[in-house]
């Protein structure tokens, strides 16, 4: 089971937040007459009210969070009523003797009521002046139960319009991707066409290593203009790009650059944004290649269940880059890392003295 560490995180931060909430509340009722604020026979005087205090505590916080993060989700949201409603009768039922049994604990280990008399003087009842903070339990639950209805609705709320924006902006990316690929789709087209050409000429000639080169570039044109109109490609097709733009790197630099490129999983069956690996790839070879020096460049790539393991690594050889960025660049990889994939990715780029290593997770696919 895959823990999202960003979700793990909010809940945290939504319990704190209660608790404050919470004690906010009840700690100014337990100033003033001091000596007489009780959740009978829970007092003061012997610490037993801030057990006891601490135990309903967990208890509505039980009710809140159980009734947010499971009965919702699991049943209301699924119209299932019926055992909606027979899940919270148990979920109410399990709390009740939770909390009923801790009350026994506490009155065995603070000898209560017994010990009442002795501590204050005189019974409960006889109290001149008392501030008793009881309330009965099935009411304070049903209390924090509706609060949670509040509280899921503004979070169903707030995330609803938080998927409006991000596809309001992933279609505008579309349009606009689409918009730039029909006005400069005529001269790729004619490049495609003319390196076929080319291609056969070099074939006639036999002239092997120009006809690799132009084969492997013609796969390039190929993807670029076919596959990458996709929302979602094979993850296969994605890496047969990387090897295609491997393949030419390597004719160019020859023994230069050794690539150690490793594979695991099957890429065939998940399927990933377009373009979304290669600018990675390209990167370790704008900053990890220069002439007459060996470089080493690792790449690794697996498929895990329904998770994308992704990792680039090469030594930093080259501070400024002897060409042109080509591609989308990772700073917009990184934009539509956020707009396709929101909170089911991990992106980890590390850049020191001497390496530059990428590491990147996509899970949910």
């Amino acid at each position: 089971m895959v823990v999202n560490k960003n979700r793990l995180k909010i809940g945290l931060l939504e319990a704190v937040t209660l608790m404050i909430v919470y004690i906010s509340f009840v700690y100014p009722l337990l100033q003033g007459a001091e000596d007489y604020v009780f959740i009978y026979p829970f007092n003061i005087k012997d610490g037993s009210i801030y057990w006891m205090i601490a135990i309903s505590m967990v208890v509505s916080l039980g009710v809140f969070f159980i009734n947010i993060y499971l009965a919702i989700p699991m049943f209301l949201k699924q119209r299932q009523l019926v055992r909606y409603l027979l899940f919270l009768v148990l979920i109410f039922a399990v709390l009740f003797l939770f909390e009923e049994s801790a009350k026994a604990i506490l009155m065995a280990l603070f000898d209560l009521p017994e010990n009442f008399p002795k501590l204050y003087g005189a019974d409960f009842d006889n109290l001149p002046m008392r501030r008793n903070l009881d309330i009965d339990n099935r009411l304070r639950n049903v209390g924090f139960l509706i609060l949670s209805f509040g509280y899921r609705y503004l979070k169903d709320w707030k995330a609803m319009m938080e998927q409006q924006a991000r596809e309001q902006s992933i279609l505008s990316e579309k349009w606009k991707t689409e918009f730039d690929y029909l006005k400069s789709q005529i001269n790729p087209h004619f490049l495609f066409n003319n390196l076929n050409n080319i291609y056969a000429i070099t074939e006639r000639n036999n002239d092997s290593e120009a006809s690799e080169a132009i084969a492997r570039l013609s796969n390039l044109m190929r993807f670029m203009l076919y596959d990458s109109s996709s929302e979602l490609i094979p993850v296969q097709k994605e890496i047969n790009y990387i090897q295609d733009y491997l393949d030419i790197q390597q004719l160019r630099y020859d023994e230069e650059v050794i690539v150690n490129f490793k594979i695991e999983g099957d890429l065939s069956a998940k399927k990933v944004s377009p373009f979304l690996l290669i600018p990675f790839v390209e990167n370790a070879f704008k900053y990890g290649v220069k002439i007459h020096e060996t470089s080493i460049i690792k790449i690794f790539v697996q498929i895990k269940e329904d998770t994308l393991f992704f990792e680039t690594k090469n030594k930093i050889l080259n501070r400024v880059s002897n060409h042109t960025y080509s591609g989308i660049g990772i700073a917009n990889v990184k934009k539509r890392l956020d707009l396709v994939y929101a909170d089911r990715y991990e992106l980890d780029i590390d850049k020191n003295e001497e390496y530059f290593i990428v590491k990147l997770k996509i899970s949910g696919l």
